[in-house]
């Protein structure tokens, strides 16, 4: 360990009487010592938002070291991903931009080795290739960001500050954290939705506070003034926010353009998308199939639905251009699709049973375009199903269940048996006889113990309940650690 760690600490910004919102704008934390008070706020805000992300830019442009991002970058171009996956493999943590102070430096650097460390207990992460593409998007937005921040890194005499709004995930909220710890103030302006951040010790880095009175910019600063007549507010257009939940009825199903390998890869931008607040209501649970010892009846194994969800598609200009089908195979949010399902998409929105609301996610994780299979990561909760364990064989004849979202009709149930086992492109495929049809992409075959054991992939259009999914052994290869 340096000698110089510790030298520098941001601590919390001791409470007064003033709103901490104001105080963030109008106060820099004292620094003594090699400590810095400093904040790290999450601001929801209900109303008016639009006029907030006004004055934060005004106020931007009238402060130097100081940034307003209304949305965080994700738009690496493959040559830059390139470029920093090689830098990490050769130095690991060791981004190109330093700080010319070496205490501030030190301090760089520990922390980032803490926060690789938080990213793989938070997420349980054991795979090597998941963590280096959380290491290339740091290094993003370190280049992207920190220089606009930190225009003087020889002296520790101005600190910078941060406001960000649109979808933050644990990626970004880690990043934020850096940002806290090397004394940089921080706002999180959420309009009407938190942070997507399931972990409580996450969470607890920073703090959140409520809506204070609206906010106006009068010459330096920003002073808390009444609120202001509906009538004068600011409106913001309802088409924009509508257009997110409208659902292509004929699905667009492109074929895979990307290198015939597996590929782990970044999270894609989060275009301007409408984030709902989850429903609080208590969520169904599939049977657990481990204590059924007996085949399940079919009212029993359409329990299962509740785990298999329907997916929108939304390209760059927020449109929804296809749909599909995934199956939760992790308490950790993982959701198992086609690859052909996800590719091309900016963004995925996540339709769950028993719930009105739309999830987003762009954590696409991992993909294999030959096996056609993919895994995207969302922060919700749902109890997976069981992967059939590789030891075990399917057998001609056997009944299984079905589950997709056929044409966009969510979690259509269906029932057949296996009629056989094919080779394509190399790839070993079930053949069943349950009906499915565009749409169901990316769903469940179960057999009658609720164990997941094929995903469903195509469909013979000129035959008659000749659909094909990949088996559970290809599966299990491909999903590896992550369960």
């Amino acid at each position: 360990m340096s000698q110089f760690f510790n030298q520098f600490q941001a601590v919390p910004f001791k409470t007064t009487e003033h709103h901490p919102v104001e105080l963030f704008f109008q106060k820099e934390g004292r620094y003594s010592n090699f400590q810095k008070e400093a904040f790290f706020l999450r601001l929801i805000v209900d109303t008016d938002f639009a006029l907030w992300s006004e004055q934060c830019k005004s106020w931007q442009k009238k402060h130097s070291g100081h940034l307003y991002v209304a949305q965080f970058s994700s738009q690496l171009d493959p040559s830059q991903a390139t470029h920093y996956r090689e830098l990490y493999n050769q130095k690991g943590l060791q981004p190109s931009f330093q700080f010319q102070n070496i205490i501030w430096n030190e301090t760089f650097h520990h922390s980032l080795q803490n926060i690789l460390q938080l990213f793989q207990k938070i997420r349980n992460c054991k795979e090597e290739s998941i963590l280096c593409n959380f290491a290339v998007k740091l290094f993003y937005w370190i280049d992207l960001y920190f220089p606009q921040l930190f225009i003087e890194t020889t002296k520790m005499n101005q600190f910078p500050k941060f406001i960000c709004s649109g979808k933050i995930g644990t990626s970004e909220y880690l990043f934020l954290y850096i940002l806290y710890q090397l004394g940089c103030d921080v706002l999180y302006l959420g309009q009407g939705q938190d942070v997507s951040v399931s972990s409580t010790e996450l969470l607890s880095l920073s703090q959140r506070v409520e809506q204070p009175p609206v906010l106006q910019q009068t010459g330096e600063q920003f002073n808390p003034i009444s609120p202001i007549p509906a009538q004068q507010r600011p409106t913001i257009s309802r088409s924009s926010l509508q257009r997110a939940d409208r659902v292509n009825q004929q699905p667009v199903h492109t074929q895979p353009t990307a290198p015939q390998q597996e590929r782990n890869i970044l999270s894609r931008a989060s275009l301007q998308h409408p984030n709902r607040t989850p429903s609080a209501k208590p969520q169904p649970s599939p049977p657990t199939p481990t204590a059924q010892k007996q085949p399940m009846e079919f009212e029993q194994l359409a329990g299962f639905a509740s785990s298999v969800v329907m997916l929108k598609i939304f390209d760059e200009n927020n449109e929804c251009v296809k749909t599909g089908s995934g199956i939760i195979i992790s308490n950790q949010g993982y959701i198992l699709t086609n690859f052909h399902v996800v590719c091309g998409g900016a963004y995925y929105g996540i339709l769950l049973e028993e719930e009105t609301d739309v999830f987003y996610t762009d954590t696409l994780v991992k993909y294999h375009p030959e096996w056609d299979l993919a895994i995207l990561r969302f922060d919700k909760y749902r109890t997976p199903i069981p992967i059939l364990d590789a030891s075990e064989r399917l057998v001609r004849g056997q009944k299984v269940v079905a589950i997709g979202s056929p044409l966009g009709l969510f979690n259509t149930i269906s029932d057949g048996i296996v009629s056989g086992f094919r080779e394509l492109r190399g790839m070993s495929m079930v053949q069943f006889t349950a009906p499915v049809s565009h749409g169901s992409s990316g769903g469940a075959l179960l057999d009658m113990y609720g164990r997941l054991i094929g995903v469903i992939t195509a469909g013979f259009d000129d035959g008659q309940n000749l659909n094909l999914a990949v088996n559970h052994n290809t599966i299990l290869q491909f999903v590896g650690n992550l369960l």
